[in-house]
Protein backbone atom coordinates (compact mmCIF):
# COMPACT_ATOMS: atom_id res chain seq x y z
CA UNK A 1 0.00 0.00 0.00
CA UNK A 2 1.29 3.39 -1.20
CA UNK A 3 1.96 5.69 2.07
CA UNK A 4 0.89 9.38 1.67
CA UNK A 5 2.14 12.35 3.47
CA UNK A 6 -0.36 15.30 3.33
CA UNK A 7 0.97 18.96 4.55
CA UNK A 8 -1.98 20.33 5.81
CA UNK A 9 -2.59 23.26 7.61
CA UNK A 10 -5.77 23.07 10.09
CA UNK A 11 -7.73 19.68 10.39
CA UNK A 12 -11.69 20.87 10.29
CA UNK A 13 -14.92 18.56 11.22
CA UNK A 14 -15.57 18.00 7.72
CA UNK A 15 -12.42 17.31 6.26
CA UNK A 16 -12.23 14.04 8.64
CA UNK A 17 -14.50 12.42 6.11
CA UNK A 18 -12.33 12.79 2.89
CA UNK A 19 -8.93 12.00 4.76
CA UNK A 20 -10.92 8.39 6.11
CA UNK A 21 -12.07 7.90 2.27
CA UNK A 22 -8.29 8.39 0.58
CA UNK A 23 -7.20 5.80 3.60
CA UNK A 24 -8.90 2.96 2.33
CA UNK A 25 -7.03 3.05 -0.33
CA UNK A 26 -3.67 3.88 0.96
CA UNK A 27 -1.48 4.60 4.01
CA UNK A 28 -2.49 8.56 4.73
CA UNK A 29 -0.74 10.43 7.10
CA UNK A 30 -1.90 13.95 7.37
CA UNK A 31 0.85 16.88 8.89
CA UNK A 32 -1.30 19.55 10.21
CA UNK A 33 -0.83 22.33 13.02
CA UNK A 34 -4.73 21.92 14.20
CA UNK A 35 -5.95 20.11 17.41
CA UNK A 36 -5.72 16.43 17.73
CA UNK A 37 -8.04 15.18 15.76
CA UNK A 38 -7.80 11.08 14.93
CA UNK A 39 -9.99 9.23 17.23
CA UNK A 40 -9.98 5.36 17.37
CA UNK A 41 -12.55 5.29 14.34
CA UNK A 42 -10.72 7.16 11.99
CA UNK A 43 -8.34 5.07 9.52
CA UNK A 44 -5.66 8.22 8.72
CA UNK A 45 -2.59 9.17 11.35
CA UNK A 46 -1.52 12.65 11.99
CA UNK A 47 1.62 13.97 13.10
CA UNK A 48 0.25 17.64 14.69
CA UNK A 49 3.12 20.34 14.21
CA UNK A 50 3.42 24.08 15.79
CA UNK A 51 3.20 26.67 13.52
CA UNK A 52 4.23 30.69 14.18
CA UNK A 53 2.88 33.35 12.16
CA UNK A 54 5.18 36.23 10.81
CA UNK A 55 3.18 38.94 9.21
CA UNK A 56 0.98 37.20 6.59
CA UNK A 57 3.35 34.15 6.23
CA UNK A 58 2.92 30.62 8.31
CA UNK A 59 6.02 29.06 9.77
CA UNK A 60 5.28 24.95 10.06
CA UNK A 61 7.80 23.10 12.69
CA UNK A 62 9.05 19.70 11.37
CA UNK A 63 7.74 20.00 7.97
CA UNK A 64 11.52 19.51 6.28
CA UNK A 65 12.02 17.05 8.17
CA UNK A 66 9.28 14.96 7.39
CA UNK A 67 9.06 15.75 4.08
CA UNK A 68 13.08 13.93 3.77
CA UNK A 69 12.40 10.66 5.06
CA UNK A 70 12.33 8.39 2.88
CA UNK A 71 9.33 6.14 3.92
CA UNK A 72 6.83 8.32 1.90
CA UNK A 73 5.56 7.36 -1.73
CA UNK A 74 3.35 10.29 -2.00
CA UNK A 75 3.84 13.87 -0.93
CA UNK A 76 0.32 16.15 -1.75
CA UNK A 77 0.63 19.62 -0.35
CA UNK A 78 -2.02 22.28 0.19
CA UNK A 79 -1.13 24.82 -2.48
CA UNK A 80 -1.02 28.23 -0.54
CA UNK A 81 1.59 30.38 -1.04
CA UNK A 82 1.77 32.16 2.92
CA UNK A 83 2.73 28.63 4.50
CA UNK A 84 6.16 29.15 3.45
CA UNK A 85 7.84 25.77 4.67
CA UNK A 86 5.06 24.19 2.63
CA UNK A 87 5.64 25.45 -0.52
CA UNK A 88 9.55 24.98 -0.15
CA UNK A 89 9.27 21.27 0.98
CA UNK A 90 8.95 20.08 -2.72
CA UNK A 91 12.57 20.46 -2.74
CA UNK A 92 13.51 18.29 0.23
CA UNK A 93 11.21 15.25 -1.43
CA UNK A 94 13.19 12.23 -1.78
CA UNK A 95 13.73 11.32 -5.42
CA UNK A 96 11.44 8.45 -5.54
CA UNK A 97 8.71 9.91 -4.29
CA UNK A 98 5.50 11.97 -6.05
CA UNK A 99 4.56 15.56 -4.85
CA UNK A 100 1.08 16.68 -5.60
CA UNK A 101 -0.25 20.02 -5.14
CA UNK A 102 -3.75 20.71 -3.87
CA UNK A 103 -6.19 23.81 -4.28
CA UNK A 104 -3.85 26.02 -6.47
CA UNK A 105 -5.96 29.01 -7.52
CA UNK A 106 -5.66 32.36 -9.33
CA UNK A 107 -6.39 35.86 -8.07
CA UNK A 108 -5.81 39.38 -8.33
CA UNK A 109 -2.00 39.30 -7.21
CA UNK A 110 0.33 39.00 -10.20
CA UNK A 111 3.33 38.43 -7.60
CA UNK A 112 1.70 35.26 -6.17
CA UNK A 113 0.02 34.17 -9.24
CA UNK A 114 3.77 34.02 -10.49
CA UNK A 115 4.71 31.75 -7.83
CA UNK A 116 1.87 29.72 -8.33
CA UNK A 117 2.75 28.98 -11.70
CA UNK A 118 6.20 28.28 -10.89
CA UNK A 119 5.74 26.11 -8.71
CA UNK A 120 2.96 24.17 -9.92
CA UNK A 121 5.13 23.26 -12.98
CA UNK A 122 7.69 21.80 -10.73
CA UNK A 123 5.10 19.19 -8.99
CA UNK A 124 4.38 15.93 -10.56
CA UNK A 125 0.68 16.69 -10.51
CA UNK A 126 -1.85 19.25 -9.36
CA UNK A 127 -5.46 19.04 -8.12
CA UNK A 128 -7.33 21.79 -8.30
CA UNK A 129 -11.28 22.43 -6.63
CA UNK A 130 -12.88 23.28 -9.52
CA UNK A 131 -12.56 22.76 -13.29
CA UNK A 132 -12.19 26.57 -14.02
CA UNK A 133 -9.35 26.71 -11.71
CA UNK A 134 -7.53 23.82 -13.90
CA UNK A 135 -8.68 25.65 -16.96
CA UNK A 136 -6.95 29.06 -15.81
CA UNK A 137 -3.82 27.38 -14.94
CA UNK A 138 -3.71 25.85 -18.87
CA UNK A 139 -4.25 29.29 -20.09
CA UNK A 140 -0.87 29.98 -18.20
CA UNK A 141 0.78 27.24 -20.07
CA UNK A 142 0.98 24.46 -17.76
CA UNK A 143 0.56 21.54 -19.35
CA UNK A 144 -3.10 19.47 -19.39
CA UNK A 145 -1.13 15.73 -18.70
CA UNK A 146 -0.60 16.23 -14.74
CA UNK A 147 -3.58 18.16 -13.89
CA UNK A 148 -6.59 16.95 -12.33
CA UNK A 149 -9.91 18.09 -10.59
CA UNK A 150 -10.89 17.02 -7.34
CA UNK A 151 -13.97 18.80 -6.90
CA UNK A 152 -14.45 20.15 -3.06
CA UNK A 153 -16.92 19.25 -0.77
CA UNK A 154 -17.63 17.70 2.43
CA UNK A 155 -19.81 15.23 3.70
CA UNK A 156 -23.48 15.72 4.58
CA UNK A 157 -24.15 12.26 5.95
CA UNK A 158 -27.21 10.63 5.80
CA UNK A 159 -28.55 12.44 2.45
CA UNK A 160 -32.49 13.42 2.72
CA UNK A 161 -34.75 14.36 -0.41
CA UNK A 162 -35.76 17.69 1.29
CA UNK A 163 -37.73 18.79 -2.31
CA UNK A 164 -40.33 15.79 -1.38
CA UNK A 165 -41.10 16.93 2.65
CA UNK A 166 -44.73 18.54 2.69
CA UNK A 167 -44.05 21.57 4.72
CA UNK A 168 -42.39 24.19 2.77
CA UNK A 169 -42.03 27.67 4.45
CA UNK A 170 -38.38 28.40 5.25
CA UNK A 171 -35.79 30.79 3.61
CA UNK A 172 -32.68 29.28 5.20
CA UNK A 173 -29.07 30.67 5.78
CA UNK A 174 -26.63 28.00 7.38
CA UNK A 175 -22.93 29.16 8.72
CA UNK A 176 -20.78 31.81 10.28
CA UNK A 177 -22.64 35.60 11.09
CA UNK A 178 -20.03 37.55 9.54
CA UNK A 179 -19.88 40.53 7.45
CA UNK A 180 -18.80 38.72 4.23
CA UNK A 181 -21.56 37.31 4.06
CA UNK A 182 -23.85 40.51 4.00
CA UNK A 183 -27.19 38.97 5.76
CA UNK A 184 -27.79 42.44 6.49
CA UNK A 185 -28.99 42.70 2.79
CA UNK A 186 -30.78 39.22 2.94
CA UNK A 187 -32.89 40.93 5.99
CA UNK A 188 -33.45 44.14 4.02
CA UNK A 189 -34.98 42.34 1.11
CA UNK A 190 -37.20 39.49 3.08
CA UNK A 191 -38.56 42.57 4.67
CA UNK A 192 -39.61 44.39 1.48
CA UNK A 193 -41.25 41.34 0.21
CA UNK A 194 -43.21 40.66 2.88
CA UNK A 195 -46.58 41.68 1.27
CA UNK A 196 -45.88 39.58 -1.84
CA UNK A 197 -44.91 36.28 -0.49
CA UNK A 198 -47.36 33.90 1.55
CA UNK A 199 -47.77 34.70 5.27
CA UNK A 200 -46.44 31.06 6.62
CA UNK A 201 -42.82 32.00 5.33
CA UNK A 202 -40.35 32.72 7.78
CA UNK A 203 -36.42 33.44 7.55
CA UNK A 204 -34.07 31.10 9.57
CA UNK A 205 -30.90 31.74 10.46
CA UNK A 206 -28.67 28.81 11.70
CA UNK A 207 -24.96 29.97 12.72
CA UNK A 208 -23.24 31.97 15.45
CA UNK A 209 -20.97 34.73 14.71
CA UNK A 210 -19.32 38.14 15.32
CA UNK A 211 -22.36 40.07 13.79
CA UNK A 212 -25.38 37.66 15.70
CA UNK A 213 -25.71 41.11 17.62
CA UNK A 214 -25.83 43.80 15.24
CA UNK A 215 -28.45 41.42 12.99
CA UNK A 216 -30.34 40.67 16.42
CA UNK A 217 -30.58 44.17 16.60
CA UNK A 218 -31.77 45.18 12.74
CA UNK A 219 -34.36 42.38 13.16
CA UNK A 220 -35.92 44.02 15.91
CA UNK A 221 -35.67 48.24 14.10
CA UNK A 222 -37.69 46.12 11.42
CA UNK A 223 -40.41 44.90 13.30
CA UNK A 224 -39.86 41.44 11.94
CA UNK A 225 -39.60 39.75 15.11
CA UNK A 226 -42.18 36.82 14.54
CA UNK A 227 -40.65 36.75 10.83
CA UNK A 228 -36.96 36.07 11.57
CA UNK A 229 -35.68 32.89 13.80
CA UNK A 230 -32.02 32.68 14.75
CA UNK A 231 -31.69 29.04 16.03
CA UNK A 232 -28.15 29.38 16.69
CA UNK A 233 -24.96 27.06 15.69
CA UNK A 234 -26.32 23.44 14.98
CA UNK A 235 -23.73 20.57 14.82
CA UNK A 236 -26.38 17.37 14.90
CA UNK A 237 -26.71 16.10 11.81
CA UNK A 238 -30.54 15.15 12.21
CA UNK A 239 -31.49 18.24 13.49
CA UNK A 240 -30.29 20.63 10.88
CA UNK A 241 -31.46 18.34 7.82
CA UNK A 242 -34.57 19.06 9.95
CA UNK A 243 -34.30 23.32 8.87
CA UNK A 244 -33.40 21.87 5.53
CA UNK A 245 -36.37 19.37 5.25
CA UNK A 246 -38.93 22.66 5.30
CA UNK A 247 -36.47 25.30 3.32
CA UNK A 248 -37.66 26.55 0.20
CA UNK A 249 -34.14 27.69 -1.03
CA UNK A 250 -30.69 28.29 0.93
CA UNK A 251 -29.45 31.65 0.80
CA UNK A 252 -26.16 33.38 1.09
CA UNK A 253 -25.69 36.31 -0.52
CA UNK A 254 -22.32 37.76 0.12
CA UNK A 255 -20.03 34.40 0.40
CA UNK A 256 -20.73 31.33 -1.16
CA UNK A 257 -18.68 28.38 0.60
CA UNK A 258 -19.04 25.09 1.79
CA UNK A 259 -22.40 25.82 2.76
CA UNK A 260 -23.18 25.52 -1.37
CA UNK A 261 -22.69 21.72 -1.28
CA UNK A 262 -24.78 21.40 1.76
CA UNK A 263 -27.50 22.52 0.19
CA UNK A 264 -27.55 21.00 -3.11
CA UNK A 265 -26.52 17.65 -0.83
CA UNK A 266 -30.01 17.87 1.19
CA UNK A 267 -31.62 18.70 -1.87
CA UNK A 268 -31.97 22.84 -1.46
CA UNK A 269 -31.65 25.16 -3.95
CA UNK A 270 -29.03 27.54 -3.49
CA UNK A 271 -29.25 31.93 -4.11
CA UNK A 272 -25.93 34.15 -3.74
CA UNK A 273 -24.41 36.63 -6.00
CA UNK A 274 -22.64 35.93 -9.29
CA UNK A 275 -19.50 37.64 -7.67
CA UNK A 276 -19.58 35.79 -4.50
CA UNK A 277 -16.45 35.49 -2.42
CA UNK A 278 -15.87 31.94 -3.29
CA UNK A 279 -13.28 29.19 -3.44
CA UNK A 280 -15.00 27.81 -6.16
CA UNK A 281 -17.54 26.09 -4.47
CA UNK A 282 -20.06 28.35 -5.81
CA UNK A 283 -19.18 26.87 -9.90
CA UNK A 284 -21.81 24.19 -8.50
CA UNK A 285 -24.19 26.35 -8.93
CA UNK A 286 -26.00 25.93 -12.09
CA UNK A 287 -28.13 29.49 -12.74
CA UNK A 288 -31.97 28.52 -12.53
CA UNK A 289 -31.72 25.11 -12.81
CA UNK A 290 -30.30 23.76 -9.04
CA UNK A 291 -29.60 27.35 -7.86
CA UNK A 292 -29.78 31.38 -8.59
CA UNK A 293 -27.33 33.70 -9.38
CA UNK A 294 -27.90 37.10 -8.33
CA UNK A 295 -26.70 40.83 -9.60
CA UNK A 296 -24.80 42.66 -7.09
CA UNK A 297 -28.24 44.71 -5.60
CA UNK A 298 -30.89 43.92 -3.37
CA UNK A 299 -33.58 44.51 -5.79
CA UNK A 300 -31.76 41.44 -7.53
CA UNK A 301 -32.21 39.25 -4.37
CA UNK A 302 -35.53 40.26 -3.86
CA UNK A 303 -36.92 39.35 -7.11
CA UNK A 304 -35.18 35.91 -6.88
CA UNK A 305 -36.91 35.06 -3.64
CA UNK A 306 -40.36 36.24 -4.42
CA UNK A 307 -39.95 33.46 -7.43
CA UNK A 308 -38.76 30.88 -5.05
CA UNK A 309 -41.62 31.55 -2.36
CA UNK A 310 -44.14 32.29 -4.73
CA UNK A 311 -43.35 28.68 -6.95
CA UNK A 312 -43.24 26.12 -4.28
CA UNK A 313 -42.86 23.37 -7.47
CA UNK A 314 -40.45 25.29 -9.00
CA UNK A 315 -38.01 25.24 -5.65
CA UNK A 316 -39.06 21.51 -5.46
CA UNK A 317 -38.21 20.49 -9.26
CA UNK A 318 -34.75 22.46 -8.64
CA UNK A 319 -33.74 21.04 -5.00
CA UNK A 320 -34.49 17.79 -7.07
CA UNK A 321 -31.86 18.78 -9.41
CA UNK A 322 -29.28 19.99 -6.31
CA UNK A 323 -29.84 16.45 -5.22
CA UNK A 324 -28.93 15.29 -8.39
CA UNK A 325 -26.19 17.44 -8.94
CA UNK A 326 -24.18 16.68 -5.76
CA UNK A 327 -24.73 13.27 -6.27
CA UNK A 328 -22.93 12.87 -9.38
CA UNK A 329 -20.30 15.50 -8.80
CA UNK A 330 -19.47 16.39 -5.38
CA UNK A 331 -19.68 13.30 -3.25
CA UNK A 332 -16.79 12.65 -0.63
CA UNK A 333 -16.21 9.50 -3.11
CA UNK A 334 -16.12 11.50 -6.30
CA UNK A 335 -13.32 13.84 -4.34
CA UNK A 336 -11.18 10.77 -3.52
CA UNK A 337 -11.51 9.53 -6.76
CA UNK A 338 -9.68 12.46 -8.05
CA UNK A 339 -7.03 12.52 -6.12
CA UNK A 340 -6.54 8.48 -7.01
CA UNK A 341 -6.55 9.76 -10.56
CA UNK A 342 -3.15 12.35 -9.59
CA UNK A 343 -1.51 9.62 -7.76
CA UNK A 344 -2.01 6.95 -10.15
CA UNK A 345 -1.61 8.91 -13.23
CA UNK A 346 -5.28 8.27 -14.61
CA UNK A 347 -8.17 10.28 -15.83
CA UNK A 348 -10.92 8.41 -14.58
CA UNK A 349 -12.71 11.42 -12.08
CA UNK A 350 -16.09 12.28 -12.78
CA UNK A 351 -15.64 16.23 -12.95
CA UNK A 352 -18.21 19.32 -13.51
CA UNK A 353 -17.19 20.29 -16.96
CA UNK A 354 -19.74 23.13 -16.36
CA UNK A 355 -22.22 22.11 -18.67
CA UNK A 356 -25.10 20.19 -17.32
CA UNK A 357 -27.67 18.71 -18.68
CA UNK A 358 -30.17 17.46 -15.97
Amino acid sequence: MKKILIQYNYILHYRKAFFNELAKYYDVTVLHSGKKSVTKDDLYKEIVVPVRKIGPFYFQGNVISEVKKECYDIHIALFDVRWINTVISIYFKSKNSKFIWWGAWITKSFVANKIRLFFTKKADANVFYTYEAKKDFINLGVLDSNLFVANNTFDVGVRIKSYENTNKNRILFVGSLDKRKQNYVLINAFCNILSKIPNNIILTFVGDGVERSFLHTLVKEKGLDSRVEFAGRINEPEKLQEYYKESIVAVSFGQAGLSVLQSLGFGVPFVTKINAISGGEKSNIKDKINGIFCQDNQNSLEEALVKMCNSIELAREMGKKAYEYYGEYCTIENMVQGFRDAIEGTKLAKVDTGIYEG
